[in-house]
C-alpha cells in the first residue's frame, strides 16, 4: 500500500485560481486540469474560503460565489419580461378597443357615456325620498 501525498498549495496560488474562476477566464474543471489540482471540490472550498475576505492580497473585490448570475435564473427573468410585455400590449389594445366602443356608442346612440368634468355624484335616494307606508 502506498500513501498518497497531499499537495499543499500556497494562499497566493489558491487566490490566483479563485480569481481566474470568478472572473470567468476558466471554469472550475478547466482550472483543475490547467493547474494539476487533483481534488474535484477543492476549488469550491477555496472560493468559499476567500469569498468572505474581499481585501485578501489585493484591493480588488472578489464576488461571492452565490452572487454570480445563474444562466437559468437570467433566462427565466427574460421570459417573464417578455410575457409581461405581451400582457401589457394586450391590455393597451383592449383599452383602445373600449375607448372606440364608447365613442361609437355615443355617436350612434346620442348618449353621453363618458364622465364629464365636474359631474356630481347622485344623492342617495333613501335620504331624499321617503317610502309611503
Amino acid at each position: 500500500m502506498s500513501k498518497k501525498r497531499l499537495k499543499v498549495y500556497s494562499d497566493a496560488f489558491k487566490w490566483r485560481v479563485v480569481q481566474e474562476v470568478v472572473s470567468g477566464k476558466l471554469n472550475k474543471e478547466e482550472a483543475r486540469k490547467v493547474y494539476g489540482i487533483g481534488s474535484n471540490s477543492v476549488i469550491i472550498y477555496w472560493m468559499r474560503k476567500f469569498s468572505g475576505n474581499a481585501q485578501y492580497r489585493t484591493n480588488k473585490k472578489v464576488g461571492i460565489f452565490t452572487d454570480m448570475p445563474k444562466d437559468k435564473e437570467v433566462n427565466e427573468l427574460k421570459e417573464r419580461i417578455a410575457q409581461l410585455e405581451q400582457e401589457l400590449h394586450t391590455a393597451n389594445l383592449r383599452a383602445d378597443l373600449w375607448q372606440q366602443m364608447i365613442e361609437v356608442a355615443e355617436k350612434n346612440l346620442h348618449i353621453d357615456i363618458k364622465k364629464k368634468h365636474g359631474a356630481q355624484p347622485l344623492k342617495h335616494l333613501s335620504k331624499t325620498k321617503k317610502r309611503p307606508e
